[in-house]
């Protein structure tokens, strides 16, 4: 209700006018009031006094209050209007509610206006509240029809068990289904057999949690029978009380991105490939120089990555590890080959020029962006525990694990196998050897890991190298 009421009275008579008005201060309503007799004052005060409401006499002179309800009903239906008149017959009140009047009060029965005036009040700004709400409510369907019907994703809603209650449109440029033609029907109705297999326990656990859930990865069937991959998002629906109704959600086309990453790892695979071709020509150059230890850098790496796995290393860095041992003597492409394959003992001036292998070795790959920290390896393996290594004199915690791995499987291989100067020593000499300096040369889990695969039968050599 206006902090001042406006009121416009169609009344000839003053003194009629002034009991009117008298009642309604009774009320303790605040207002202003206008009063005309005539059609020509009547409209004029419409269009500039603004009315919040009107009461209207029914018979004047020139003027009638039905002639009145006219044109307010014509012009201004918003304004309420109630009608103050003497002796009134049944069927003549009648007309005039038909007519659009909200209410009438006999002049002789006065002490019903003001209540009138409230009732009428409150019954129209309730109705006009609902009319705002209405209003909003279209306004907000409309934005969000046209939000739906713009956006290229699905937008959908499920009941509780998971059938489809609503569709947007757009399902038909997805899977080429028209929207009435999922109603009805479920999400699994339209994947493939081993997608509904991999999303079903999932999705019905996420049904059964009742919790917004995203980017849920699902393959379809197009209704011409290809393959759609769809990412799907969606959060619960409750109603007033609390109860869980089902879910409202949107799917997304990533087909796409998928064969994106289809593509991508096809390329890595292929990359891959080459880089262990690479290794592979590498490793068999450095052997073609070094004929007695031919194949040493394979068994190495086969050593080096049974001793990771067992140590739990991941595959990635296992897969590296691997990598590193087969050309982890790569540096020795630089050692004269009269040194390599000499059949007594080297000199020290000999034994100094294979220390340098590992720098060699590291200088040659460290240009090399490989996805793993293979040069380190490589430049590492001859580093131990207490410093005592070479090329650098590295300790413990500056030694890479995967360096700390290679250089016992180096150590393994090398004392089990034949040499032009010796036979080969066995591998529980080569065990008794890493156990002797365990923690002192050795790392000690890479030792303690080493010693319990011989024992369950686990550390396989090649019989050829023994």
């Amino acid at each position: 209700m206006p902090e001042l009421l406006r009121i416009l009275m169609l009344e000839d008579t003053l003194t009629d006018a002034e009991l009117n008005e008298r009642e309604l201060r009774k009320i303790g309503i605040p207002f202003t009031l206008q009063r005309v007799e005539t059609q020509e004052t009547f409209v004029r005060a419409l269009d500039e006094f603004h009315p919040n409401i009107i009461l209207s006499d029914c018979n004047l002179p020139d003027f009638s209050g039905m002639e009145a309800l006219g044109i307010v009903g014509r012009e201004h239906p918003e304004i309420p209007v109630i009608m103050v008149t003497g002796a009134l017959a049944d069927i003549d009140a009648v007309g005039l509610i038909h007519a659009g009047a909200k209410d009438y009060v006999l002049k002789d029965r006065l002490a019903r206006l003001g209540p009138a005036v409230q009732r009428v009040l409150s019954m129209e700004q309730g109705v006009r509240a609902r009319k705002v709400a209405e209003k909003l409510l279209r306004e907000s369907e409309a934005k969000f029809r046209a939000l739906v019907e713009s956006t290229s994703d699905w937008i959908w809603e499920v009941d509780e068990r998971g059938v489809y209650a609503y569709s947007s449109p757009q399902v038909y440029e997805l899977l080429g289904y028209r929207a009435e033609e999922i109603v009805g029907k479920t999400a699994f109705d339209m994947m493939t057999p081993t997608g509904a297999e991999q999303v079903r326990e999932k999705f019905f656990a996420i049904l059964s949690e009742r919790k917004p859930f995203r980017l849920l990865e699902n393959s379809n069937l197009h209704k011409n029978g290809r393959i759609v991959f769809l990412e799907t998002s969606g959060t619960p629906i409750f109603d007033a009380q609390g109860v869980f109704k089902g879910y409202r959600g949107i799917d997304r086309d990533i087909s796409e991105r998928k064969e994106a990453e289809k593509e991508r790892h096809a390329s890595a695979e292929i990359l891959e490939q080459t880089l262990l071709q690479t290794i592979e020509a590498i490793a068999a150059t450095v052997e073609a120089r070094d004929p007695y230890t031919a194949g040493h850098q394979r068994r190495v790496a086969n050593i080096a990555s049974a001793i990771a796995r067992e140590m739990t290393l991941s595959e990635h860095q296992i897969h590296g590890l691997y990598l590193a041992a087969s050309i982890h003597d790569l540096g020795k492409i630089r050692v004269p080959a009269e040194i390599l394959s000499k059949p007594g003992r080297l000199n020290p001036i000999e034994y100094e020029l294979i220390k340098i292998h590992p720098q060699t070795g590291y200088d040659i790959l460290k240009d090399i962006q490989f996805p793993w920290p293979i040069a380190q390896m490589v430049l590492q393996h001859h580093e131990r525990q207490n410093g005592s290594g070479f090329p650098n004199g590295m300790k413990a915690d500056q030694i890479l694990i995967e360096a700390k791995i290679l250089a016992v499987a180096d150590v393994i291989e090398a004392m089990s196998s034949h040499r032009p100067y010796r036979a080969g020593l066995g591998v529980p000499a080569a065990l008794d050897e890493i156990g002797k300096h365990r923690g002192v040369l050795y790392d000690t889990d890479v030792v303690d890991s080493c010693i319990a695969m011989y024992k369950n039968n686990k550390l396989i050599l090649d019989p050829k190298s023994l």
